[in-house]
């Protein structure tokens, strides 16, 4: 309930009342909404709420993944598509530059960490053969949908030699007419944006 206190005295009307009533609810309650959004039953908790219990959530896991030790490896290579860490969905893919240049990272919705994928397969059921990358101006655009004609879904995927500054949530959310042309088209979106959970 901190970060409630932080946030209301700057916010508007609307969200000061879902602040209010975040703060009248009991532990137990809050409790439950966080293992609804952390077992994807995102249509049982309302979506103003929602945002603030992830971040409470996001927040916490954070704190622990900074306490793994920075030597640590992964012990093996399944199951990728999810976080090694907290074990949520991705919520895009970044192709790094520097010391790790060119080297694809998917971007956890829940901690925050980044694991490394090999760039020449699906990141959602490991396919190596029909994937395909959109934009909608620039084929050579910053951030891009990495599609899967195996499992038919997709992920952006943004480049840092395009833009350093990448802001992977809120650059997903920018983006947001990739995800409409992409879902035209047939694919399903295999990550996880917390501002814009999928409806059930």
């Amino acid at each position: 309930k901190e970060i409630l206190h932080g946030i209301k005295p700057k916010a508007n009307e609307q969200v000061t009342a879902t602040i209010e009533n975040l703060e009248k609810a009991s532990d137990k309650e809050l409790e439950e909404m966080a293992s609804h959004l952390l077992s994807q039953e995102f249509n049982l908790v309302s979506t103003d709420k929602a945002v603030f219990i992830w971040a409470a959530l996001s927040l916490y896991w954070l704190q622990l993944a900074q306490q793994i030790p920075h030597n640590s490896r992964q012990e093996g290579t399944d199951n990728l598509h999810y976080c090694p860490v907290c074990g949520s969905a991705p919520v895009a893919s970044v192709v790094h530059i520097g010391t790790s240049q060119g080297l694809r990272y998917l971007h956890c919705s829940l901690c925050e960490s980044e694991w490394n994928m090999v760039r020449s397969q699906c990141s959602n059921c490991g396919q190596n053969k029909e994937l395909d990358y959109w934009s909608i101006d620039d084929y050579m655009a910053a951030i891009r949908s990495e599609s899967c004609g195996s499992c038919k879904s997709y992920l952006k995927i943004m480049f840092q030699e395009k833009e350093p500054k990448v802001e992977v949530i809120a650059d997903d959310l920018a983006s947001l007419f990739l995800d409409m042309e992409m879902e035209e088209k047939g694919f399903m979106k295999s990550g996880l944006n917390p501002f814009i959970f999928p409806a059930e």
